[in-house]
């Protein structure tokens, strides 16, 4: 019910993996995919009946072969679990009628992982004039005012650039690429489109210190996104974890992890994403799985796994450790920053602001752990130089739930809910309630 891998439609590059290869030799291939149903760990007793709630979307557990499937699996993206929405590819446009030329720039938007629409005449193309449209050398002299507010990229070979440049001094802001020298640039522009297309939310969560519990708030936050409706990621990214799977599940998960990826080959696409990552409570989890801290992601593949990512989840919540070890394309992406910081003392992060310089407005404090006795919340925002975002209060519950390997199930506590989700918007709108829950705790 977790993993069913299927195999790929003929001719579509994919990701090799050799475990990817296995499971595809032990598992059934079907035509639909049942609907993931999150087990129920074990969890610590409700502190009382007026703060607990069942947690939303949970239904018993069927025997296996009885779960009906509630969507049919999406045909556009092979290996989506049902219920999913489909993946959002990033895509250009070509209006080109040159068979040769069409099958050289398919082959370049392939390796950058954008689809490629042809169109065979202006009209049509201009149906898609606030994408990015490619125009070969034999359409170029039918441009014209339709598309000269769109992004162009005029192309073709050698022999026609006399062509393409006549052609770009008509139309201002279009570029130029002769094949097959500008080749890599295009190839690293459509990849570009590619990582800032889709619609996903993504929440980036670092640390200003150690023990600030990033990696916990982080796995709370992407659970209550899961259970308020969204496809939700947990991507662990900081390059000194441990692996989240400790404090999430109490045995192995049944999925791949960083180390599966290592070794990789291939494009990494949406719909194989969403096939290979284990769910922890419904949302999935990329982390080790067996190796943890085998080795660090490199930023390339980072911004792959975040470019397949964007376009099939709607919320993607990054555990990104240390705030200065986040690289600064992956902050670029980030729609919220929460820098997470723990409340020891008065002095606590002073100066954090000031190390960060002008990308300290971009991120809202989050204080933790216990705090002294007369200590204002708003006052240790001032001195750390970062707007407060709000605090987060220590529980037991949350201990014994990560001790337990069942982190996830403290959410049954709906106040706790609550405040996870406030603090996950960022905008400070609850930090005088929140520091006053803080000074009782």
């Amino acid at each position: 019910m977790r993993f069913v891998a299927r195999l790929p439609a003929a001719g579509q590059r994919t990701l090799q993996l050799p475990a990817l290869r296995a499971a595809r030799v032990r598992q059934d291939v079907r035509g639909t995919l049942p609907a993931p149903v999150p087990e129920r760990l074990p969890g610590p007793a409700p502190e009382s009946a007026e703060t607990t709630e069942p947690l939303p979307g949970r239904e018993p557990v069927r025997e296996p072969g009885v779960v009906e499937a509630k969507r049919a699996v999406s045909a556009d993206v092979p290996g989506v679990r049902a219920g999913s929405r489909p993946a959002e590819l990033a895509r250009c446009i070509l209006l080109s009628r040159d068979v040769e030329l069409a099958q050289v720039l398919a082959s370049i938007a392939v390796g950058a992982g954008v689809q490629l629409l042809p169109c065979r005449d202006v009209e049509q193309a201009a149906a898609y004039r606030d994408e990015v449209i490619l125009v070969g050398q034999d359409a170029v002299a039918e441009v014209g005012s339709r598309l000269a507010a769109s992004t162009l990229i005029l192309v073709g070979a050698e022999e026609h650039q006399d062509v393409l440049w006549r052609a770009a001094a008509t139309c201002p802001g279009a570029r130029v690429a002769v094949l097959p020298a500008a080749a890599a640039w295009l190839g690293e522009y459509l990849g570009e489109l590619g990582l800032h297309s889709g619609r996903a939310h993504l929440t980036l969560v670092a640390g200003a210190g150690g023990g600030a519990g990033t990696s916990t708030f982080a796995a709370l936050l992407a659970a209550t996104s899961t259970l308020e409706g969204s496809r939700t990621l947990l991507l662990d990214a900081d390059p000194h974890s441990a692996g989240l799977w400790p404090v999430l599940k109490a045995r192995e998960p049944d999925g791949l992890g960083w180390e599966d990826l290592e070794n990789s080959r291939g494009q990494l696409s949406p719909g194989q994403l969403a096939e290979i990552l284990p769910l922890s409570q419904g949302t999935a989890v990329l982390s080790w799985v067996r190796n943890p801290g085998c080795f660090v992601p490199s930023e390339a593949l980072l911004a792959e796994v975040l470019a397949a990512s964007r376009r099939i989840y709607e919320h993607i919540v990054i555990d990104a450790g240390h705030v200065t070890g986040v690289p600064a394309s992956m902050a670029a992406l980030a729609d919220t920053r929460l820098l997470l910081l723990a409340a020891r003392s008065v002095n606590a992060g002073a100066g954090t602001g000031r190390r960060l310089g002008e990308r300290a407005g971009d991120w809202r404090l989050i204080l933790t752990g216990r705090l002294a006795a007369g200590i204002d919340t708003r006052l240790l925002a001032q001195r750390a130089g970062i707007e407060l975002g709000g605090y987060f209060a220590p529980r037991r519950a949350i201990a014994r739930g990560a001790a337990d390997g069942s982190l996830m199930n403290v959410l049954v506590r709906r106040s706790l809910r609550r405040n996870v989700a406030a603090l996950g918007q960022g905008n400070g709108r609850h930090q005088e309630s929140e520091s006053e829950t803080g000074q009782a705790a």
